[in-house]
């Protein structure tokens, strides 16, 4: 159990891997940032394309899903759990290689992080959030629909108090981003 506690900590290491500064750099000779844009799905995609924009999806995925999953199979709970879940939507947000300037957006590392927490809930609100992401063609209505949803039927289904709480720290932690990232250009969703 002693080296569960050091989880929050690998999470907000590997959430600050940040492969959309790789891929487009690789693809367009300048990073998104120096494009205009973010190191995240949608600003790979643009960049980059899809192939990329997906391959960053399923890498910042698998990044909020990994560590949220070995927190629970190693048995850790309480603020342990919750700070396993804000960890690597956190270290994607506000990366330590960035000198903790912000990264992505945190997206698709906090949907990995909720779908492992709450599957029954998260999958078909984000269903939804997609939906209207297509609709209003924004990425972040995905979050917007989908999380506050999401939370809904959590409590609808009776998931666990701590993977309301942990799922609620990671949702948080993505609209502190979007805050920061909306006052930054000025405007709103």
């Amino acid at each position: 159990m002693d080296g569960v506690v050091l989880l929050p900590v690998a999470a907000y290491l590997l959430g600050g891997i940040l492969p959309g500064e790789y891929l487009v750099r690789w693809r367009r000779g300048a990073s998104p940032r120096e494009l205009g844009d973010e190191p995240g799905t949608a600003g790979t995609w643009r960049q980059a394309g899809a192939a990329a924009g997906l391959a960053v999806f399923a890498f910042d995925f698998a990044k909020g899903l990994i560590p949220i999953w070995l927190a629970d199979r190693l048995g850790a709970g309480g603020w342990l759990l919750v700070a396993t879940a804000v960890a690597p939507v956190a270290g994607h947000n506000w990366p330590l290689q960035r000198g903790f300037r912000p990264g992505g957006r945190g997206l698709a590392s906090a949907i990995g992080v909720t779908v492992y927490l709450a599957p029954t809930a998260l999958i078909p609100a984000l269903l939804v959030g997609c939906g209207v992401a297509l609709w209003r063609r924004r990425t972040p209505w995905v979050g917007i629909v989908g999380f506050p949803l999401g939370l809904v039927l959590m409590l609808l289904t009776h998931t666990p108090g701590i993977r309301v709480a942990a799922a609620v720290a990671a949702m948080v932690t993505v609209g502190l981003r979007y805050l920061q990232w909306t006052r930054h250009r000025g405007r709103w969703i």
